[in-house]
């Protein structure tokens, strides 16, 4: 079998597994982008930050004439990025990524970048 079919479920034993794990994440978060930017007119950093400022001011969901599609599926794979390194270079990235779509993430209140430890 090939090595990443015999790995799925475990804890990557290898630097080198761990890199290429990142490097397909990161490629995965930069299709979603693209993704979402070409099928959503509206979507962009801009309008992602501001949704989410609305997000935080409400304490809850915007209104759904302010909602911009594929704002949450970018934050959501920051979040699991920043989930799965926890700290370090790849984990500071997924911040900094974050931090230019203003994250903001459902729960009540809302959840901030800080609160997911960046």
């Amino acid at each position: 079998q090939a090595p990443f079919v015999e790995s799925v479920g475990r804890t990557p034993s290898s630097p080198s597994t761990l890199t290429a794990m990142f490097s397909l994440r990161k490629s995965l978060a930069l299709c979603l982008v693209a993704t979402a930017w070409a099928r959503e007119p509206g979507f962009s950093e801009q309008s992602c930050t501001e949704m989410f400022d609305t997000m935080k001011k409400l304490g809850g969901p915007v209104p759904p004439g302010e909602y911009v599609a594929g704002c949450q599926d970018v934050c959501e794979h920051i979040r699991a990025m920043k989930t799965f390194w926890k700290s370090g270079e790849h984990a500071q990235e997924a911040c900094d990524v974050g931090a230019k779509y203003g994250c903001v993430f459902e729960g009540t209140p809302p959840k901030t970048l800080s609160d997911i430890g960046c």
